[in-house]
C-alpha cells in the first residue's frame, strides 16, 4: 500500500472469481483504506494512507523483455484505487466499511502464466466438514516475507468458533443469550499466530478422514447397503476447501485471546456480485463522521 512518498505498509490479497464470472482482487478494507474498519482511525503512525497499491504477480515479461522459454518471475505493478477521488473497490452491500473485506475488479495480465494466480475459490471444488477445531491454513506474507520467486507462507491454525454463527466484536456478556452490544459480523474466529502483513490472506480448511463429498456433514454408516459402492464417499483422504478471507485486526478483548477473524466465503461472493461502490474514507465529511463516532469501540 503506497502514497506519493512510497510504501506505507504491506498486506496480502488473492484472486476471487464470482459466480457471474467476473474476477476480483480481494483484500481487507483496512489494507486499502489505511483505517481501522471499526473505529475508522488511521493505522499509520505518520497519518498516511494509501492512494494506490502495488500488486506483485507472476510475469513472463521483465522490464519490457520476454523471459526465455517458460521462465517467469514476480513483478510489482501499480494499480490505482481511486478515480477522481472515488474509490474503485466494492464493499459489502449492507455492512459497507464495517465489513473488513473489499473486492477490486481486476483483469489478469496476458504475461501471467495460466497456471499461476488461480482464483482461490476455484483451486478446489471439493467440500469438506468445516467445524470448530478444523485445521486451517492462512496463506500470505507475514511481514512481507516470501520464498523462492515470491511464494507465500502457510501459517496453520484452527477454527476457534462455530463457523456458521456470526461473531460479536466489542460486545459484553448478556443475561440472555451470548453477547450484547458491539458489532455482529459474518465471520468466525481462528486461533493462529499470524503476523502483520497477513491481513487479506485466503483461508483454506483442511480435513483428513472419511466423509461424503456431496454432504460433508452427513453421518456415515459403513454397514449401509450402498456405502462401499458409493462414489460420493471419501475414505482416508485429505481435502481442502476455501473458506474465506483473513483479517487479523480485532478488538482488544479478542486480541488478548490470540484470535483472528475469517470472513466467510459467502460474504466475498455477496460483495463481488451485489457490492456497494465505496465512499471515500478520507473525504472531509467521512472524517468528521468518524471523529464523532463512538470512541469506546476497541481496536
Amino acid at each position: 500500500m503506497c502514497d506519493e512518498y512510497g510504501v506505507i505498509s504491506t498486506g496480502s490479497a488473492f484472486y476471487f472469481e464470482a459466480s457471474n464470472g467476473n474476477l476480483f482482487l480481494v483484500t481487507n478494507w483496512h489494507n486499502i483504506s489505511g483505517r481501522h474498519y471499526l473505529t475508522k482511525k488511521l493505522l499509520s503512525k505518520d497519518a498516511r494512507y494509501p492512494t494506490c497499491i502495488k500488486i506483485k504477480t507472476c510475469s513472463r515479461n521483465l522490464n519490457g523483455a520476454m523471459l526465455p522459454g517458460d521462465s517467469f518471475t514476480t513483478v510489482a505493478s501499480k494499480y490505482e484505487i481511486y478515480r477522481d477521488e472515488i474509490p474503485l473497490w466494492l464493499e459489502h452491500p449492507t455492512l459497507g466499511s464495517l465489513c473488513d473485506v473489499v473486492a477490486l475488479p481486476i483483469q489478469r495480465s496476458p504475461n501471467c502464466p495460466p497456471n499461476m494466480h488461480v482464483a482461490s475459490n476455484r483451486i478446489s471444488t471439493m467440500r469438506i466438514p468445516v467445524r470448530p477445531g478444523t485445521t486451517v491454513f492462512v496463506i500470505g506474507f507475514p511481514r512481507a516475507i516470501s520464498v523462492g520467486f515470491g511464494l507465500p507462507l502457510w501459517k496453520s491454525g484452527y477454527i476457534a468458533s462455530e463457523p456458521f454463527y456470526d461473531v460479536t466484536i466489542g460486545g459484553e456478556i448478556s443475561e440472555v443469550g451470548g453477547m450484547t452490544g458491539g458489532h455482529t459480523l459474518p465471520a468466525f474466529f481462528i486461533d493462529s499466530l499470524t503476523r502483520e502483513g497477513m491481513s487479506g490472506s485466503p483461508v483454506f480448511a483442511s480435513h483428513t478422514g472419511n466423509w461424503n463429498i456431496k454432504d460433508p456433514y452427513q453421518s456415515l454408516d459403513p454397514g449401509g447397503p450402498e456405502f462401499w459402492q458409493s462414489d460420493e464417499i471419501v475414505l482416508g483422504e485429505t481435502g481442502i476447501e476455501f473458506v474465506g478471507c483473513y483479517s487479523g485486526r480485532i478488538g482488544n478483548q479478542e486480541e488478548g485471546a490470540a484470535l483472528g477473524l475469517c470472513w466467510r466465503s459467502d460474504v466475498i461472493e455477496k460483495i463481488c456480485t451485489t457490492g456497494l461502490p465505496a465512499a471515500n474514507p478520507h473525504a472531509p465529511e467521512a472524517v468528521q463522521h468518524q471523529d464523532s463516532a463512538d470512541s469506546g469501540t476497541s481496536m
